[in-house]
């Protein structure tokens, strides 16, 4: 119940609060902090950021970050990456004419001037220009490392960003011409892409780093990255008593999948903060992931003040359950979250002002049934457009909060109806049947049913959160000690673990089904060569990789002892490898460099030592591309 409670302080505090004890940690350290004063909007207050604000028209703000929506006059573009198909609707939601891109593609943006949108494909490799009138007409294809996610467009329209998630890079592309300008490495597992309405600078966001990346496009080269993770407390309250922060676990941003300008130097990034190890003072809750007493995820809605050299950050915990993609209306200074988890909508008024607040939150935004809500535009009257990923539906909310639920589906699913129920169980927060009080939901420490990259403690263990698309098939049996004969056994006891109420016998045979059918994630290119020669020591008998991980999905469905913490241990699979760190059951190998080197915790599995440094770079080679 404590927990309950808390969250339901926290999703209806005011950002003022958030502030004032960021001033109580400023004047300890005797830093200057804007204060944030509660009252109505005031046009004329100073903004947090170094611009004025509002700055640029709503058509310009619009296209200056991507997402699975994009108003298009007085109709709309939607991506949906279940069927692949971009669609374009009209006000009531109502498909007026469609195009294929490709499953799995992501985030689009809308040039209103040219009339055209550029699309993520991300299985195909590719930028997809459309023509858009009252049809869809592809008008290029441009060629991008592989797998495209986030896009966004210049504000005078003349260069497209995109990053990549397998490749970890960010690229730009001349609008004219459709060629490369330039190039840059990202930290693992990028997403988000968005930039400044005077075209400055960029902030890419990421899963799995815990930072945002600041890109000054003048020198894209160069970056900086911002911690999202809250500033260290001084102290905790654990069960009524007062403790030291260091007692009470460290807390890491992850899953940051949106972020959005508010003027030239303020910047938004939604994403959920995790404490995975509560190292509580009076007995751990074994019976809890984290091994404390609170709710070991939150979500966040961090304000970034881009325009210093050295970023500063405000961070708002908000009641928006995985919140997954961010609107900004500078016409009315209003910013808009959606909840992928919760099914709702925040508003957030005078969003770039000291006078930032709530201003309304929104719910059922399904209607009768789920939504999923993965993209929000802002129409020119103000109005919510919000494309739900589960119904496959455009809703709009307008500004009193009013909900419409589009009529028909935009496109048909392509899964079985049973895996649909699981793919509608696995992002859903708020469920008190999965984890207690519905803090968690199966996507918070798998999202896009990957991994978080952190290590957990579970029932006195630390243990990491594995990976699951394509590794999930054909695998068992499961948990890090094998204890799990099958999928549905191991999906009822995660379940437990996360101390929820339990799942009926079909809700987890669908959740089950959702799992078998994901596809493997994608793979980074590799040298030919260079993987060749790892294979071949993958393989040999002098290193013995193989002996354990054989088969399609590389691993002996057997159980090993190697000492350390656990009795045995579950051969993994190594499907995805190159998108799993960290390594070893307990995560102490934090690279692939570290595993083969073998300095973690585990030891004994294969015979790496005698590898040159060369040898093992041609094994990590092959690995990445398993």
């Amino acid at each position: 119940m404590r927990a309950h409670r808390l969250a339901v302080v926290l999703s209806t505090l005011t950002f003022a609060t958030v502030m004032a004890h960021a001033e109580r940690v400023a004047a300890k350290r005797m830093i200057r902090v804007p204060r944030v004063i509660d009252t109505p909007f005031q046009p004329t207050g100073r903004p947090l950021g170094a611009a004025a604000v509002p700055t640029g028209d709503a058509a310009t703000t619009a296209y200056l970050a991507g997402s699975a929506i994009a108003v298009a006059g007085q109709r709309a573009l939607v991506i949906d990456a279940d069927s692949g198909d971009l669609v374009l609707v009209d006000q009531a939601g109502t498909p007026v004419t469609r195009l294929a891109i490709g499953p799995t593609a992501t985030q689009l943006v809308y040039d209103p001037v040219a009339r055209r949108a550029y699309v993520a494909d991300r299985a195909g490799d590719q930028i997809v220009v459309v023509e858009v009138g009252d049809t869809l007409r592809v008008a290029a294809r441009w060629p991008t490392p592989t797998e495209p996610y986030g896009v966004a467009l210049s504000p005078d329209r003349t260069m497209l960003l995109a990053t990549t998630v397998a490749a970890r890079t960010l690229v730009a592309f001349d609008v004219a011409s459709g060629h490369e300008r330039w190039r840059r490495p990202l930290a693992p597992e990028p997403r988000a892409v968005a930039i400044s309405p005077d075209g400055a600078q960029a902030l890419v966001t990421s899963l799995t780093s815990g930072a945002a990346e600041r890109i000054t496009l003048a020198t894209p080269q160069a970056g900086v990255a911002i911690s999202l993770a809250p500033a260290a407390r001084a102290t905790a309250m654990v069960l009524g008593q007062m403790v030291p922060a260091n007692e009470s676990g460290r807390v890491v941003a992850r899953s940051a999948f949106a972020a959005r300008f508010v003027g030239n130097g303020l910047a938004l990034v939604a994403h959920q903060t995790s404490t995975p190890l509560q190292d509580a003072p009076f007995g751990g809750n074994r019976g809890s992931y984290g091994g404390g007493f609170e709710a070991p995820i939150k979500h966040a809605l961090t304000f970034v003040a881009t325009s210093q050299a050295i970023p500063q950050t405000m961070l708002a915990t908000i009641g928006e359950h995985q919140p997954k993609a961010i609107a900004w209306d500078p016409v009315r200074d209003r910013a808009l979250v959606v909840g992928y988890g919760s099914d709702s909508l925040l508003v957030v008024a005078a969003a770039s002002q000291l006078t930032v607040r709530q201003e309304r939150k929104v719910g059922g935004l399904g209607g009768s049934t789920s939504c999923g809500p993965e993209g929000v535009a802002v129409g020119a009257d103000g109005a919510a457009w919000i494309f739900c990923a589960v119904s496959r539906k455009v809703v709009r909310v307008d500004l009193e909060g009013k909900v419409a639920v589009g009529a028909a589906e935009v496109a048909p699913t392509r899964m079985s109806q049973l895996a649909h129920a699981g793919f509608d169980l696995f992002r859903k927060g708020g469920d008190a049947r999965i984890s207690s009080d519905g803090a968690m939901a199966c996507a918070s420490c798998h999202p896009e049913a990957g991994a978080d990259g952190l290590t957990w403690k579970i029932e006195g263990h630390e243990l990491q959160t594995p990976l699951l698309a394509g590794r999930v098939a054909g695998t068992h049996p499961y948990k890090w000690d094998g204890g799990d004969p099958d999928l549905t056994t191991s999906l009822t006891s995660t379940m437990r673990r996360l101390g929820g109420n339990g799942l009926n016998a079909g809700e987890v045979k669908a959740l089950a089904a959702y799992l078998e059918q994901l596809p493997a994630p994608r793979r980074p290119t590799r040298d030919a060569a260079r993987v060749a020669r790892g294979r071949a020591l993958f393989e040999s008998a002098e290193v013995g990789c193989a002996s354990c991980h054989d088969g399609p999905s590389y691993t002996d469905n057997a159980q090993h002892e190697f000492g350390g913490t656990l009795a045995s241990a579950d051969t993994p699979s190594l499907v995805g490898l190159a998108r799993s760190a960290p390594y070893y059951h307990d995560g102490s190998a934090a690279t692939l460099e570290a595993l083969v080197a073998e300095r973690a915790s585990v030891h004994g599995m294969s015979d790496s030592a005698p590898l040159s440094p060369s040898q093992r770079a041609d094994l990590i080679a092959f690995l990445e591309t398993l």
